[in-house]
């Protein structure tokens, strides 16, 4: 552990390509923006799907849904029939196949939480140095989707219960919501009760126009509460505060969608390639990993871990880590091994004389 420590500190004297303040490769800015871009359109569709007095109901509400792969498989396997509007899922498996887990890191509503909580976790390098790296109990999420899958071939769809975009939505529709709804009524509620103020200037003057915008185009006209709602609420909080223990602990653990994406982007076109002359294993790439994918050693790097988040290559000091194809890939592997066949050669050559 000494070692390694030291090995940090002279990482962080020695001298690197850009200057000491490196900010992110400009995919992670992309991913982000991404990221912010989808979590709202989520949260358009839920409010689409809420009655107000100008809401019209219908339209594209189910668009995630529908690009949701797992409720395509499930939907099929429990009812035997094939919904059009789901074969969109189609292009999620297609993109996945070539750039892997793309969907977790960039697309997916509730990873982007995930996310975020994990990004304001605020653990040291040395911690997450040790808790950045693939357990295996990240196959957990394999097992899961067995059971959801078995579940839909013997009739009952489970895969609503821990599909990421159900889930998402449910905990939205019976808990989160209903409870902002209550809160937001109470407090202005009791603004209009007290109607605080100095001398003439009164706060309802401000606050009622603002509830009639919010009854007009946000709040609910009668919101429904569920007896389940706490509970609900509940296991939303905590796969939420579970990311503070692990980075993204529902997508690593959990997420029964990542398991089958990662089975479908087991082997993706588009992968990450370390130079070994420009790496001297700083394992910094370990640091800001979020799906545990090994990208600090390509021999055991895990495609199905990894959510293409680019972070790695943000991280790295040296440059050293980088986006290539599954072919060119090949090819550096075949060279390096032709060099190593003829170094070795060499040694012996040497070694008779």
């Amino acid at each position: 552990m000494r070692n390694s420590e030291c090995r940090m500190r002279n990482e962080a004297a020695r001298p690197t390509p850009h200057s000491a303040f490196r900010t992110p490769h400009l995919l992670v800015w992309a991913r982000r923006a991404t990221q912010a871009v989808v979590l709202l359109l989520f949260l358009y569709l839920f409010l689409e799907t809420v009655y107000h007095p100008i809401n019209v109901t219908g339209g594209h509400s189910g668009l995630f849904f529908e690009l949701d792969p797992l409720v395509l498989l499930a939907s099929w396997l429990a009812s035997h029939t094939l919904a059009k509007g789901l074969l969109l899922s189609l292009i999620t498996v297609a993109v996945t196949i070539v750039f892997g887990r793309w969907f977790c890191g960039w697309f997916c509503p509730l990873g982007t939480l995930h996310n975020f909580f994990t990004a304001i976790r605020g653990a040291r390098r040395k911690a997450k140095l040790e808790i950045g790296g693939y357990g295996r109990w990240q196959k957990a999420k394999y097992y899961v989707l067995i059971v959801l899958l078995g579940g839909a071939l013997l009739g009952t769809n489970l895969a609503g219960w821990l599909d990421p975009v159900a889930f998402l939505y449910r905990s939205l529709a019976t808990a989160v919501f209903p409870a902002l709804n209550a809160g937001i009524s109470m407090l202005f509620g009791w603004l209009y009760t007290a109607n605080p103020g100095v001398g003439s200037l009164r706060v309802t003057a401000v606050s009622e126009p603002v509830y009639e915008l919010l009854r007009k185009y946000f709040l609910a006209v009668k919101q429904p509460h569920y007896y389940g709602g706490i509970l609900i609420g509940f296991l939303f909080a905590a796969s939420l505060a579970l990311n503070f223990y692990r980075p993204r602990f529902w997508c690593r653990y959990v997420c029964p969608l990542g398991g089958l994406l990662g089975l479908a982007g087991k082997n993706p076109v588009v992968r990450l390639k370390r130079s070994e002359e420009d790496c001297d294993n700083c394992r910094l790439c370990l640091v800001d990993c979020q799906g545990g994918a090994r990208p600090d050693s390509m021999q055991d790097w895990k495609p199905a871990e990894c959510f293409y988040c680019f972070n790695c290559e943000a991280d790295c000091p040296r440059e050293a880590i980088t986006l290539s194809t599954l072919e060119s890939n090949s090819a550096a592997s075949v060279s390096e091994r032709t060099q190593a066949t003829a170094a070795v050669a060499i040694v012996e050559k040497e070694e008779r004389r």
